[in-house]
C-alpha cells in the first residue's frame, strides 16, 4: 500500500473486509463526479433556457393572437365603412338618376292620344309590364331597408312577390334572354335576365330552375322558370327587377300597367324618356303602314 492510497475497510459481524483505492482509481473517481456535475449543471441551465424560450414563443404567440383579433377587428370596420359608402354611392346614383328628369320627361296630351289602339297594345307586349307570377302578392319593397340575411341597410334593386316553391315564373314583355344562371351562387342564386326593346330588362332571382337558356327569343306570360329559394334568401320568393338604361325602377308600377291604366305608367315612371319612345314608336308605325 502507498503513501497516498486510500483504504476502505467494510466490516460486518464476524468478518470485515479491506479495499484498497489507488491515486489513479482516486482520480478517475474526481473526474467522472466532476464530469457528473458537469453535465447535471449544464442540462439544468439547458432547460432552464429551453423554458425561457417556451415562455417567449408561448407570450409571441399571444401577441400574435391578439394581432390578429385586432387586425380582423380593423378589417371588419373597414368593410363596414366600404359598405356604407357603397350604400351612399348608390342612393346618390339613384338621386342623380331622379333629379332634372321630370321636366324632360313629362309626356304631352297630345302625344298619348296620338296612339293608336294598335301601337298601345305593342308597347304592352314588347315593354315589361303585367304579372310575373299567377298571384301577386308583396313580400318585401322595392327600396331601401335592412336585408334579412346581412341584417344591413341596403338598397333593394327590386320587389320580393311571395310564391311557394315551384311556382310558374312567366316573362312579362317579348324579348331575348341574355343571361341565365343555373347554378346557385352568389346572392342571386339560379337567375334569368332579359333583355326587352327600347333599353328595358327584366331580372328573375331566386329560382328553383330556369326553363330558358342564353338566346331564346320569349314571348310576354312565357313560362321561363319556377320559382325556389336560392342564393341570399331566408324563403321560397321571386326577387323581380325591372331595368332601363342602367337604372333600377320601381317594379310594382310595370306590375299595375295594362291597358284599363295605360297612362298610369307615363305618370309614375318620368325617369324614361317616355315621349322619345313614343315618337320613335310613332314612326315605325308609319313605316309599316307605307308597306
Amino acid at each position: 500500500m502507498k503513501k497516498n492510497d486510500v483504504l476502505i475497510t467494510i466490516s460486518n459481524i464476524g468478518s470485515s473486509k479491506s479495499y484498497n483505492l489507488s491515486q489513479f482509481l482516486q482520480r478517475s473517481l474526481i473526474t467522472v463526479a466532476t464530469i457528473v456535475v458537469a453535465v447535471l449543471l449544464i442540462s439544468f441551465y439547458f432547460i432552464k433556457y429551453l423554458g425561457n424560450e417556451v415562455n417567449t414563443l408561448k407570450y409571441a404567440s399571444t401577441q400574435l393572437a391578439q394581432q390578429k383579433i385586432n387586425y380582423e377587428k380593423i378589417i371588419k370596420d373597414k368593410k363596414d365603412k366600404i359598405d356604407a359608402l357603397d350604400g351612399a354611392l348608390e342612393q346618390i346614383e339613384h338621386m342623380i338618376g331622379i333629379k332634372g328628369e321630370e321636366d324632360t320627361t313629362l309626356i304631352q296630351r297630345a302625344t298619348i292620344a296620338q296612339l293608336t289602339t294598335a301601337e298601345k297594345m305593342y308597347m304592352l307586349e314588347v315593354i315589361p309590364n303585367g304579372k310575373p307570377l299567377d298571384k301577386i302578392t308583396t313580400q318585401s319593397r322595392f327600396g331601401w331597408r335592412i336585408h334579412p340575411v346581412t341584417k344591413e341597410r341596403k338598397f333593394h334593386r327590386g320587389i320580393d312577390l311571395r310564391a311557394k316553391r315551384g311556382s310558374p315564373v312567366y316573362a312579362t314583355a317579348d324579348g331575348v334572354v341574355k343571361h341565365v344562371q343555373s347554378r346557385n351562387q352568389g346572392a342571386y342564386g339560379k337567375m334569368i335576365i332579359i333583355s326587352h326593346n327600347f333599353g328595358f330588362e327584366t331580372a328573375f332571382a331566386h329560382l328553383k330552375k330556369p326553363l330558358v337558356r342564353i338566346g331564346d327569343i320569349v314571348y310576354k306570360g312565357q313560362l321561363i322558370g319556377r320559382s325556389g329559394n336560392t342564393g341570399r334568401s331566408t324563403g321560397p320568393h321571386l326577387h323581380y327587377e325591372v331595368r332601363y338604361a342602367n337604372k333600377v325602377l320601381q317594379p310594382k308600377d310595370f306590375i299595375l300597367w295594362d291597358l284599363q291604366h295605360y297612362k298610369f305608367i307615363l305618370k309614375k315612371q318620368r325617369r324614361i324618356r317616355w315621349e322619345s319612345l313614343i315618337q320613335q314608336i310613332k314612326r315605325q308605325s308609319n313605316k309599316l303602314a307605307q308597306l
